[in-house]
């Protein structure tokens, strides 16, 4: 039997930060916010109430289906692990875990010699992506390390950040990253799945993905959980390294392909195509520099127009 609902109100007022959460029992600190379970649902069921477990190590509980989803390393696993539930990552995990300890010395070198994107792209789009979630919610996905989000310290934004990756090592460099810039207080980090996002539907007002699109192995499911992420009139940005834009780009990225790491890289206009038919918005804006592909668009608001 899994354990009773907690009123998450009443232990967040007991708190010594109001509306913040701490379980104790983990190392390093464990914390997540009332304003951040709000806006979760389990990965599993889709049940949208978690509680916190009685069990001596911390961990939220499904009131649905009873799955439980521990706390490792001051991070929340949301990965099922429920029989039923076929997660597709194990290898692309594996490879990214050992790059991991050499991603932010090794990025933008080989973005702008590998790849010719100028790495302040990234930092661009990332100021424009947070700065839409103003009065909102926003999810980066995969999170990486940190490095783009870390550069710009979101300073501005009162809302919840939550970053999300399927690579332990990532992620463990990324609460590093943000303990030494003090900002694990306004980020939360998770394992996911990106096929089965633990976030709830309409809840989210900017999602950005930094070069993920070619990570994920099912590029129209992502999308479409993207898709149910967003809120009305919410934002999405990303970037995606693409094929047949420099023989030495392609050469590497063949390499990165055939061990697995990036097992979905594909041409520019098989990926706008994809954007265009699974997010299905009005307006799709995108540039490319190099071998990268940076896209952004806006999902309809829902409200009817009062006409003028």
């Amino acid at each position: 039997m899994y354990d009773a609902p907690v009123d998450l109100a009443l232990v967040a007022a007991a708190a010594p930060q109001a509306g913040l959460l701490k379980l104790p029992r983990a190392r390093p600190m464990t914390m997540i916010t009332k304003a951040v379970l709000d806006l979760m649902q389990c990965a599993a069921c889709a049940h949208p109430e978690l509680g916190i477990g009685t069990r001596r190590e911390p961990e939220l509980v499904c009131q649905g289906c009873g799955e439980r989803y521990p706390f490792v390393d001051g991070i929340v696993d949301m990965v099922p692990r429920s029989a039923v539930h076929k997660y597709r990552y194990y290898r692309t995990d594996t490879l990214l875990n050992l790059i991991a300890p050499l991603y932010d010395l090794a990025s933008p070198i080989v973005s702008l010699l590998i790849w010719k994107c100028p790495p302040l792209r990234y930092v661009d789009m990332a100021h424009r992506a947070v700065g839409r979630s103003i009065g909102g919610a926003y999810v980066e996905c995969p999170i990486g390390t940190g490095l783009v989000l870390g550069h710009i310290r979101a300073e501005h934004v009162a809302g919840p950040l939550i970053g999300i990756d399927s690579s332990w090592k990532m992620l463990q460099k990324a609460r590093k990253r943000f303990e030494a810039l003090g900002m694990l207080d306004r980020v939360t980090l998770m394992r996911g799945d990106p096929e089965h996002l633990p976030i709830r539907s309409g809840a989210i007002r900017s999602l950005q993905s930094v070069n993920g699109l070619h990570t994920f192995h099912e590029r129209k499911l992502v999308l479409k959980e993207f898709d149910r992420l967003m809120e009305p009139g919410g934002f999405i940005s990303g970037s995606a390294l693409i094929r047949g834009h420099g023989a030495v780009a392609d050469m590497i990225l063949n390499q990165y392909e055939r061990y697995g790491v990036f097992p979905m890289l594909r041409s520019r206009a098989f990926i706008l195509t994809e954007l265009r038919e699974m997010l299905a918005y009005p307006r799709l804006q995108h540039e490319t520099y190099g071998a990268v592909l940076f896209f952004s668009t806006h999902k309809p608001d829902s409200t009817p127009q009062t006409p003028g």
